[in-house]
Order: structure tokens, then sequence, then C-alpha cells
């Protein structure tokens, strides 16, 4: 099944968006966080039909499901407003101006994990990159124009993906998962790919990352004390491991 065909929708407030574009306008996707803990995709969504703030996200995404609050051929409010004072030192806010609320389509991640982290669990990530590489086939984004909030106006958002690192780890995995839930460029379906439901189970290289990624609320657990991820998202955890982010999510 298409990961499209999954998406429920729950339209936002029409004072929290703009008005219609053509599809040919959309040039770009935009990542962002949702900076909450233990929040769902439609909670957001139904806080934003019912309340005006005058912003707005196309898509909200958990573990477990997708909700679009605005519709793609709409602009969502959501890369606008002020460039960070901050950003000489970040490095953020290199494309501000360029990316605009009217030539994006922007997905909010949620962190369904209470951890007081305010991190998207592995799950959420990857069903962000799936959803992301479905909107990069659809409107022919390529990958030099998926870009972070922190890249528009230097917003710490996603906070865990400002790392260049871990940013570059994410985009491996759009790169890695196809509209159907497979490779993308002529990898391995997912039914022809590893699934790994224990640690013990993994390679060498990737039991410590995906410890640390536990530890961290990156990885979930389920009551088996299974983790059931795939072969392709190993090594993004360990770019992210390399990256130092799991240490510090961690708080070690």
């Amino acid at each position: 099944m298409n990961i499209m065909d999954t998406v429920k929708r729950l339209p936002c407030h029409p004072k929290n968006r703009g008005g219609q574009r053509r599809a040919e306008q959309i040039k770009y996707l935009c990542f962002h966080y949702t900076g909450n803990e233990g929040d769902k995709a439609v909670n957001n969504a139904k806080y934003y039909q019912n309340t005006v703030v005058q912003a707005s996200a196309h898509y909200f995404v958990d573990d477990g499901e997708i909700y679009q609050s605005v519709e793609d051929l709409e602009t969502a409010w959501s890369v606008g407003g002020k460039k960070w004072a901050d950003c000489p030192q970040t490095g953020g806010g290199s494309l501000y101006g360029v990316v605009t609320n009217g030539n994006s389509i922007s997905i909010e991640m949620c962190g369904t994990a209470r951890n007081g982290q305010r991190m998207a669990s592995e799950t959420t990530l990857q069903c962000a990159a799936e959803l992301g590489r479905a909107l990069m086939e659809k409107y022919h984004i390529p990958m030099e124009r998926v870009v972070r909030h922190f890249d528009v106006t230097g917003k710490h958002c996603p906070a865990y993906l400002m790392d260049a690192g871990a940013w570059a780890a994410f985009k491996e995995r759009l790169r890695g998962v196809g509209a159907e839930g497979g490779q993308a460029g002529g990898g391995l379906p997912h039914e022809k790919m590893k699934l790994f439901h224990y640690v013990k189970d993994m390679p060498d290289w990737a039991r410590e990352a995906c410890t640390k990624a536990i530890r961290a609320g990156v990885v979930n657990m389920d009551k088996t004390g299974a983790v059931n991820i795939w072969e392709s998202s190993l090594q993004p955890l360990v770019w992210m491991d390399r990256a130092g982010l799991l240490d510090r999510t961690a708080g070690a």
C-alpha cells in the first residue's frame, strides 16, 4: 500500500492557512518537529482545526498515523517569520527568503515518547521519511531541495536534526525508502530485507548504536523487548551515534 493511502484528513481552521496554489509551484519539502513530548498527530490536527493561531503545517506524523491539516495545493503558514538572531552562530537561515510558505510542503514530526527529550521515535522518523519520499516523487522535489525549518529561518527545528551528521543520516533514510515501503534507487524491498526483532540479533557494528538509541528514546521496544527495525534503518543510527547525538540525547 502506498503511504499516501493511509493519510487521514482534519482540515485546519481557514484562518490558519493561505490560499490555493498550483502543483508546479511546490519546489521544496521542509521537515519540522512539534517540540512536544507524548503528542499525537491527531491531537495536533484537532488543535489547528479548532484554534486560530495563524500557523499550520501540511502533515503531522507520529508512530502510527499521519494526519493532513492543509491540502498540498493550499499554502500552510509554516516557514514564515523573522530570521533568528543566532543564525551566524548556528549556521541556520541559509535559505531565508528562498524557501517560502508558497513554494514548500511541511511535515511536522511528533514526539510520541514521554522521556523529557522531545525527540521523534525511530518509528516516527521512518514514517516521516516514507511520507517525504512519496511527496518528493509526486512533486518532483530533488534531494537538494529537502530542508529543515532550521535552514529557512534558523529556528531550532527539528532540534535533533540541527547537527549536520544527524541531518545527513535522515536524508539517507529518505534515499533508502521508496514510496511503496522499499528502497529507492533499485534497492531491496522490505520483503527481501532483514527485519531485526532484537538487538542481540543485529550485526556487531550496529548493536551499540541501537542500544544507545533505545536509552535515548529514539528507538522503542514493545512489551517483549523487540525493537523491530529494518536493516536499512541501522546505518542512520550508527551515523547519529558517531555524531554524538545519541550520547547527548541520553544525557550521557
